[in-house]
C-alpha cells in the first residue's frame, strides 16, 4: 500500500477506468485509451471520433478491449492491430461492463436496463431487461448469477434500494423475466457489489456511508457479516477486491484508502502469480547532516569527478600539515640591560616600544618551521573524552529530544541510567552481546516472584524489540532490591544521595560475581523444582531411591566425567580483595569457608555441598572454572585437598619487594597465569598440629570454561600502582645510584625510582625487556592461549607473539624445581577480548563498556555509556591511562574446541 509511482494520462479529462494486464496498464478518460507502463512511461494513446463520453472498460481477451460509455455504441479495439468496431445499442449507454467467466457480458446502462449480450455475436442483445425502475448503480456477473443494485421511484423521488437483487441468467426467458431474480437486504441502501473470486456465490456489498456486508448469494436467509469503513464524513466510491479474495480495497471522495484484510492473515497475497516490482535506479545523493553535528565526519562525502587533470586544490603539501607553534619574541635588550633582580624576580622599567595590549610573534620561515626542539619527558595530561563522561541528560517533555539523538547514532538500544543503582548498566550490557548468556536468560521461565535471571529475560527481549529506542531497567532493578545477599554485600546503593566516596571498581566486580552466581543458584532451583514434579507425576506413590548418587548425578548432568567431580561451587570472598588488610568489603567471611552463596547458614551451606554443587546449568558450563586447592602445612606436611569451581577469575596481584619482582614482569599475561593456578603461604588453622601453622596453597588448574571472566582487581594502593607502572618512565641506571649504599636486592629489584645503588646490567636486553613488561601492564591483549597441562600448570602465551613466549622462561615451568621428563598439555584453548567494562576516573566517576559486535557481518568495537553508543578502534579499548581509565571487568571467549598438542619436555 504504499506509492509506487504516479503520472497524468490527461491535461483536463478525469480518469474513468483503468484495466491492469501482465506487463502494463489502460486508463481510459472522456475521449481517450491510454497505454502506459506501470514506471509511469507512456506506451500509446488512442483517440478516436467514435469516443465521446466513456464510462467503462473490459477485457475480452489478450488481444481485444470492449469499450462502453454514454452513447449508443460500444467499441470492440484490437490492441494488435489499433482498429475499432463499432457495435450499435438500442440502450441508453452503457455504464457498466460484466462478465461471469462465459461468453456471456453484461452491459448496464443508467436508466436501469441490463442487456446480455454474447461476445461471439455481439451485435444484438440475448436477454434485456429493466433491473430497476429509477437508475443503476452497479452490477456485477459470476458464472450465471447477476447482481444489480440502484434506485427506483418513490413518491418523494428518487430513492436507494435497501438491498440486492440476485438474478439466475438462465431464467430470463418469456415475457416475465423479473421471475428469475430474488433479493436480499443490506443493512445500508448498496452503491458497489463485487464477486469474491475465489469463492463460489460469495459477493460483498458497500454502501455510500462505509458499511460493507459480505453476502451468500444461494443462502439469502444467512446472516451477514458486517463491518464499517471510515471515511472520513465522505461517501465511498469505488471499491475492488484482489484476485485472492485476500484484500478488500475501498477508496472515499476523501482522497483515503483502506485495506483490509482477515485478521489472521497479516501479510495478504493480493494475486497468485506475483512478480517483482521494478524500481527506478536508485540517486545517490549527498548525506544529509544536520548543522548543529559536531561528529559528523566531512571526509566521508565522496568528491565529485575532476573535470581535468589529477589532483585537487586541497591537497598541500606534507609540510604544511605539521603542528608548530610561533615562538614568542625574545626579550627587549633594553629591558635586560635596565632590570634589577630582586630574588628570583626582575624589574624594569618599560621602554614603550609596544602597546599593551599588544604581543609580537616572530615571523618564522618554513626552514625554522621544520626545525622542531626536542622536549623533555613529560606527561601531558590530556582531558577525557566527552562520549566517555557521565552524561547530564535533561528530557523534553513536550518536545523532541534532539540531545538523545546527538549521542547514539549507531541504531543500537541504549540504557537509560536515570533510576537507582543503574550503574549496572555497563554489565548489562556486556550480558546482552554475550549470546550463549542472552539466549539461556530468554528461554528462562519460573514462577518465582523477584527472579532476576526472567526479569534479565525480559530485559533482553525489550532490547531486541526497541528498534533503538532507549530502554529502562525499572523491573530488573526493582527485583534487584529485593534480593537480600545483594543488599548484605553493599550492592543496593542509597535511592536519594549515592555517597560519592563509593568506589565503583569494587562495586562493579563484586556485582559481576553477583549475577553470576544468581543465575547460576536461579536456574538449577527452576530445574530441580521440574524433576521434581516430573517425577512426582510419573513416579508410583512409595519409589525406592536410586542408590547410587554418583550414577543419578551422571543422569541428571550428562556430561558427567570421572576425573572432574566438582565438589563446590565457590563464590569467591576474602581472597579476592585481600580482606586481610580491607575486610569492610566482605563483613563476617571466614576465610577458610566458601559458601555457594552470600552470608548463607551452615545449614543450608551443608544441604549445597551434598546436593546442588554437583549440577551443572547453562551458566556455570560458560563460566566454570575447575580447580582443585592442595594446602600443605610447613610443620607437620599434612597435606589436605579439596576441588572447587568458581564462575570468575579474580586477578591476584604479585606482593612488593623481592618476592615480586621476578612474577611482575610477566606483565598481565603473567597475573592471569598467577591467578588461575595461585600458589601462596599464609597461616591457617591445621587439625594436627592443633593451631594456626604457616601453611602452602597451591591451586590446579582442571577445566577451563568457554568464556573467561576476569575480575580486574584494582582496589587497593598496591593493586593500583601496579598499573601505574604502565606509564612511569623507567629511570637509566646512571639516575638510579643517587645513594652511595647498595640496594639490598641488586639487579631483581623491580622498585620505580629506587634511591639505592644498583650494580651495572650484563646486558641492554634486560633493560629492554623490563621496559616492554612495564609498557604491557597498561595494554591488555586481544588474544590469549591458555595451554592446561597434565600436572595442572597452566602457561598462557601471547598469540600475537607466540614463539616468543613459548622460548621465554617467565611462561615456561621453572626445570631447576620440576624434574619431570615430560609433561603432556592436557587441554589448549584460544580466547579472544570480547568484552571489557572499565572505570572512568572523572567527577563524578563513570563505568563505561567496550563490546566487540557483529553488525552486518563485519566486526566492530563499541563503547556503551548508558544512552551514549559510540565505535571505538581496538588501540582505544586495549590501553589504559591509569590517571583516568581502569580495567574492572574482562570477557574471554573461547574462539574453538580445546585440543591436545602432544608431550612438552619441561
Amino acid at each position: 500500500m504504499q506509492k509506487y509511482t504516479s503520472f497524468q494520462v490527461h491535461d483536463t479529462d478525469e480518469v474513468r477506468d483503468i484495466i491492469t494486464v501482465e506487463k502494463c496498464i489502460y486508463v481510459l478518460t472522456k475521449t481517450t485509451l491510454r497505454h502506459q507502463l506501470r514506471r509511469g512511461i507512456p506506451k500509446h494513446t488512442h483517440k478516436s471520433p467514435n469516443m465521446t463520453d466513456m464510462q467503462c472498460l473490459y477485457q475480452v481477451n489478450s488481444t481485444k478491449l470492449l469499450m462502453g460509455g454514454h452513447q449508443d455504441k460500444l467499441i470492440d479495439l484490437d490492441l494488435n492491430k489499433m482498429v475499432e468496431t463499432i457495435i450499435p445499442i438500442q440502450e441508453e449507454g452503457c455504464a457498466v461492463l460484466r462478465s461471469g467467466g462465459s461468453s456471456h457480458v453484461a452491459c448496464g446502462s443508467a436508466n436501469g436496463i441490463v442487456a446480455l449480450r454474447d461476445m461471439r455475436a455481439p451485435t444484438k442483445a440475448e436477454h434485456t431487461f429493466r433491473a430497476h425502475t429509477a437508475c443503476l448503480s452497479d452490477l456485477d456477473m459470476q458464472g450465471d448469477l447477476l447482481l444489480t443494485c440502484g434506485f427506483t421511484q418513490a413518491v418523494g423521488g428518487v430513492v436507494a434500494e435497501p438491498y440486492i437483487v440476485v438474478w439466475d441468467v438462465r431464467c430470463l426467458r418469456g415475457s416475465n423475466p423479473g421471475q428469475g431474480g430474488w433479493t436480499i437486504h443490506t443493512t445500508s441502501p448498496p452503491l458497489l457489489l463485487h464477486f469474491l473470486p475465489a469463492f463460489s456465490g460469495r459477493a460483498v456489498a458497500a454502501s455510500g456511508d462505509g458499511h460493507v456486508s459480505l453476502l451468500h448469494v444461494n443462502a439469502p436467509e444467512e446472516r451477514q457479516s458486517i463491518f464499517k469503513v471510515e471515511t472520513h464524513s465522505s461517501q465511498c466510491n469505488v471499491m475492488d477486491v484482489a484476485s485472492t479474495s485476500q484484500a478488500l480495497a475501498f477508496g472515499d471522495q476523501s482522497g483515503h484508502l483502506n485495506l483490509f484484510s482477515p485478521t489472521q492473515n497479516h501479510e495478504p497475497v493480493y494475486n497468485n502469480f506475483s512478480r517483482s516490482t521494478e524500481f527506478a535506479d536508485p540517486v545517490e545523493g549527498l548525506p544529509y547532516v544536520r548543522f548543529s553535528d559536531t561528529r559528523f565526519q566531512y571526509s566521508s562525502v565522496p568528491l565529485p569527478q575532476l573535470a581535468s587533470g589529477g589532483k585537487w586544490f586541497n591537497e598541500l603539501p606534507p609540510e604544511f600539515f605539521r603542528k608548530v607553534y610561533r615562538k614568542p619574541k625574545p626579550v627587549d635588550p633594553e629591558v635586560l640591560k635596565s632590570m634589577k633582580m630582586q630574588g628570583p624576580i626582575g624589574y624594569a622599567p618599560n621602554p614603550k616600544t609596544f602597546k599593551r595590549n599588544q604581543m609580537p610573534y616572530l615571523e618564522e620561515s618554513l626552514e625554522e618551521m621544520s626545525i622542531s626542539k626536542i622536549n623533555g619527558n613529560k606527561v601531558i595530561m590530556q582531558p577525557i573524552p566527552k562520549h566517555y563522561q557521565k552524561l547530564d541528560i535533561r528530557y523534553n517533555k513536550h518536545g523532541p529530544n534532539e540531545e538523545l539523538e546527538s549521542f547514539n547514532k549507531t541504531g543500537q538500544p541504549g540504557l537509560e541510567a536515570t533510576l537507582p543503582n543503574s550503574y549496572c548498566n555497563a554489565m548489562l550490557q556486556v550480558l546482552y552481546y554475550t549470546p550463549p548468556v542472552k539466549a539461556t536468560l530468554l528461554a528462562h521461565t519460573c514462577a518465582k516472584e523477584f527472579c532476576l535471571s526472567c526479569e534479565l529475560g525480559f530485559l533482553f527481549r525489550m532490547l531486541d524489540t526497541s528498534g533503538g529506542t532507549p530502554c529502562q531497567a525499572t523491573n530488573f532493578l526493582r527485583a534487584f532490591r529485593t534480593v537480600p545477599e545483594a543488599a548484605a554485600l553493599g550492592l543496593i546503593l542509597p535511592d536519594r544521595a549515592p555517597d560519592i566516596r563509593v568506589d565503583l571498581v569494587a562495586l562493579i566486580q563484586s556485582w559481576n560475581r553477583f549475577i553470576l552466581h544468581q543465575i547460576h543458584y536461579e536456574i538449577l532451583e527452576t530445574r530441580k523444582k521440574e524433576k521434581e514434579l516430573a517425577l512426582i507425576a510419573n513416579s508410583p506413590p512409595k519409589a525406592p531411591r536410586a542408590s547410587n548418587p554418583k550414577e543419578r548425578h551422571s543422569l541428571m548432568n550428562g556430561q558427567y566425567s570421572e576425573e572432574c567431580q566438582y565438589t563446590e561451587l565457590e563464590f569467591l570472598g576474602p581472597t579476592e580483595f585481600d580482606c586481610q588488610e580491607d575486610g569492610e568489603l566482605w563483613p563476617g567471611r571466614d576465610e577458610g569457608v566458601d559458601g555457594v552463596g552470600p552470608l548463607q547458614n551452615h545449614e543450608s551451606h551443608e544441604l549445597n555441598n551434598r546436593q546442588a554443587h554437583r549440577e551443572e546449568t547453562e551458566i556455570s558450563q560458560l563460566f566454570a572454572i575447575g580447580r582443585h586447592q592442595l594446602n600443605r602445612c610447613l610443620k607437620c606436611n599434612k597435606e589436605e585437598g579439596r576441588e572447587s569451581v568458581v564462575l570468575a577469575c579474580a586477578l591476584q596481584y604479585p606482593p612488593t619487594g623481592a618476592g615480586g619482582a621476578g612474577e611482575a614482569r610477566g606483565g598481565f599475561v603473567e597475573l592471569v597465569r598467577a591467578s588461575l593456578a595461585a600458589r601462596r603461604s599464609t597461616p591457617a588453622w591445621c587439625d594436627h598440629c592443633s593451631r594456626f601453622t604457616p601453611t602452602t596453597q597451591r591451586g590446579r588448574l582442571l577445566r577451563l570454561p568457554p568464556i573467561l571472566a576476569i575480575n580486574c582487581g584494582g582496589v587497593t594502593v598496591r593493586e593500583k600502582a601496579y598499573w601505574a607502572k604502565g606509564v612511569q618512565k623507567e629511570m637509566s641506571d646512571s639516575k638510579r645510584g643517587g645513594s652511595g649504599k647498595p640496594c639490598r636486592y641488586g639487579l631483581h629489584c623491580a622498585r620505580p625510582g629506587c634511591h639505592f645503588k644498583h650494580p651495572d646490567r650484563p646486558n641492554t636486553s634486560q633493560s629492554s625487556s623490563k621496559g616492554s613488561s612495564q609498557e604491557s601492564h597498561c595494554m591488555l591483549p586481544l588474544q590469549l592461549l591458555i595451554r592446561l597441562q597434565s600436572d595442572g600448570d597452566v602457561i598462557i602465551n601471547d598469540k600475537i607473539e607466540t614463539n616468543s613466549a613459548e622460548s621465554s622462561p617467565i611462561n615456561r615451568p621453572d626445570t631447576s624445581r620440576h624434574k619431570k621428563k615430560y609433561v603432556t598439555t592436557h587441554l589448549e584453548e584460544e580466547y579472544s577480548l570480547s568484552a571489557a567494562v572499565v572505570c572512568v576516573e572523572d567527577n563524578p566517576k563513570n563505568l563505561v563498556a567496550y563490546i566487540h559486535t557483529v553488525r552486518d557481518g563485519e566486526t566492530q568495537w563499541f563503547m556503551y555509556n548508558d544512552l551514549c553508543i559510540v565505535p571505538v578502534s581496538t588501540d582505544e579499548v586495549i590501553h589504559f591511562g591509569v590517571w583516568w581509565k581502569t580495567p574492572c571487568v574482562l570477557f574471554y571467549t573461547a574462539t574453538g574446541g580445546g585440543q591436545c598438542n602432544g608431550d612438552v619436555s619441561s
